[in-house]
């Protein structure tokens, strides 16, 4: 299947040349006073600034559950069990962007941890393996992972995605705390850390083995899915380093009159303003919609799958070449904060000159929340206008779990507006809107547990939503197989053509 661009983002940002070392994490205990002050002072944080705490959650039951997770730290406690309560927490939250890693040098630590030496995909609700990082020839790509050291896969995932944050009520986006390298780590995390896995396998030829595997760093597991030779094929397919640009447009052969565009990420191209994000983008799409006039082409593929965001600014770059209606229309309903002057405020990524400023972009409520300032509008909702050399054709978009960020916002807003046809899987962020902005990153003071929480409340324009804390829907839903994987096809691309043609056809 060709759309696995970002399947080892995560691999190649680590190191091949690590020695590996004991995790002292795993021995260390905390004390009562200590866990109290942490959990406490993370209490405050949340309270303080998370815009969407009750968001799913009236704040009666989370001032309950909070007040329950405090009463509970009175004995000693392994530091990863202490972990799992903060993350735990955070899940329960429901909000993509809020996170916890048990250290700050969590990265550093996945290259020296002894942890699953292979990597992993699943496939609807089952897994399988696509590289095999360890010597042994015997596991190939394609064989069904059934069980580790006696629990079942599916217990392993209900174990999972227990500590995996996700916006809302949305299962396609958990998907990725069982694949690959995140796989690893929160195995590693959140079940076991054995020095060997007991594996059962389902061959291709519907048989079942057993193999004995010995974790190992991840730098060990990256050199072996280059070295083993099972991993050949699947190497030439997936593994792609680097493409030469996010953004790339082509025009199929086998289906006439038709663009498709890529979009990796909304990531700027190392952009360091908003500004120059919308303006490098800008150009892209301009000399992406001169090429397909001069081409004439008649219908447009966007596919947006694995895109996991990036600048707003560009999504919303992106809805204004595709839009339907000729007058403009709103992107956000509202950003709101919940506070102008926590002293939390400190530890974001804000500039010294936006913190300055803060009082200035946040417009008092009388609820007490902030609503971010929507340009000349103020309160807004912001209005944008269709480009007008937008795209007039028909657009079908390619979407899925890990479309998520400023790529589920494009796609609520895209969908509410009629823009095309959605193609694939729900998408990774919720509908109606997440959280995010502006961040904050902290360590705890004693557990040195590294957090992360969003600043700004989103209100996407998208009217009244069905199936709250739901992401986008496609108009179809195609899944993915173990076919696409092994013979490198792409059924969710290759419906989207046969639709093409069908219209074609009829016209």
């Amino acid at each position: 299947m060709s759309n696995l661009y970002h399947l080892l983002f995560f691999l190649l940002s680590c190191s091949l040349h690590a020695q590996s070392v004991r995790d002292t994490l795993q021995t260390t205990m905390l004390q009562p006073a200590d866990m109290q002050a942490d959990f406490r002072y993370f209490r405050r944080l949340l309270e303080e600034t998370h815009p969407g705490l009750y968001r799913y959650t009236p704040k009666a039951i989370m001032q309950a559950k909070l007040d329950s997770i405090d009463g509970t730290l009175t004995k000693p406690m392994p530091f990863h069990a202490f972990y799992q309560t903060i993350e735990a927490l955070i899940v329960d939250i429901r909000c993509a962007h809020t996170h916890a890693f048990p250290t700050k040098e969590w990265r550093r630590g996945f290259d020296t941890w002894k942890t699953f030496p292979l990597f992993i995909l699943p496939i609807q609700d089952r897994s399988y393996v696509l590289f095999n990082g360890t010597a042994n020839p015997l596991i190939k790509p394609g064989f069904e992972l059934l069980r580790i050291n006696g629990r079942d896969m599916a217990s392993i995932q209900l174990i999972l995605y227990r500590y995996h944050w996700a916006d809302g009520y949305i299962q396609t986006s958990k998907q990725a705390s069982m694949k690959g390298a995140l796989f690893a780590l929160f195995y590693y995390w959140f079940v076991e850390q054995p020095d060997t896995f007991q594996l059962s396998f389902r061959t291709l030829a519907g048989d079942t083995i057993q193999v004995d595997v010995p974790a190992q760093p991840f730098h060990t597991s990256l050199k072996g899915y280059i070295k083993n030779p099972v991993n050949k094929q699947m190497i030439a397919w997936y593994y792609q380093k680097n493409q030469k640009h996010p953004w790339r447009l082509s025009f199929p052969k086998d289906v006439a009159q038709t663009a498709y565009l890529r979009i990796d990420g909304f990531s700027g191209e190392g952009a360091s303003s908003n500004e120059t994000a919308v303006a490098r983008f800008r150009v892209f799409m301009d000399k992406t919609m001169a090429k397909i006039e001069k081409l004439k082409a008649r219908n447009l593929i966007v596919d947006i799958r694995d895109n996991p965001g990036g600048w707003d600014s560009q999504g919303i770059e992106l809805f204004t070449y595709l839009m339907r209606s000729n007058s403009a229309a709103p992107y956000y309903a509202r950003q709101h904060s919940v506070t102008d002057s926590s002293a939390f405020i400190e530890f974001s990524d804000l500039s010294e000159a936006d913190r300055k400023n803060i009082k200035n972009e946040l417009l008092p409520e009388p609820d007490g929340t902030f609503t971010l300032r929507q340009g000349d509008s103020g309160r807004g909702p912001k209005r944008y206008s269709p480009k007008p050399n937008r795209f007039r054709g028909k657009v079908y978009v390619l979407m899925n779990g890990q479309s998520a960020s400023t790529t589920s916002e494009f796609l609520a807003v895209a969908h509410a507006n009629k823009v095309g046809v959605f193609i694939g899987e729900e998408s990774g962020g919720a509908y109606e809107g997440g959280n995010g902005g502006s961040f904050i990153t902290l360590e705890l003071p004693h557990s040195k547990i590294q957090v992360g929480t969003p600043l700004v409340y989103y209100n996407m324009a998208v009217g009244k939503t069905g199936a709250r804390g739901r992401g986008t829907l496609p108009d179809y839903t195609i899944p993915i197989s173990l076919k696409n994987i092994l013979e490198h096809t792409d059924d969710q691309l290759d419906f989207v053509k046969k639709l093409i043609r069908t219209h074609l056809s009829s016209n």
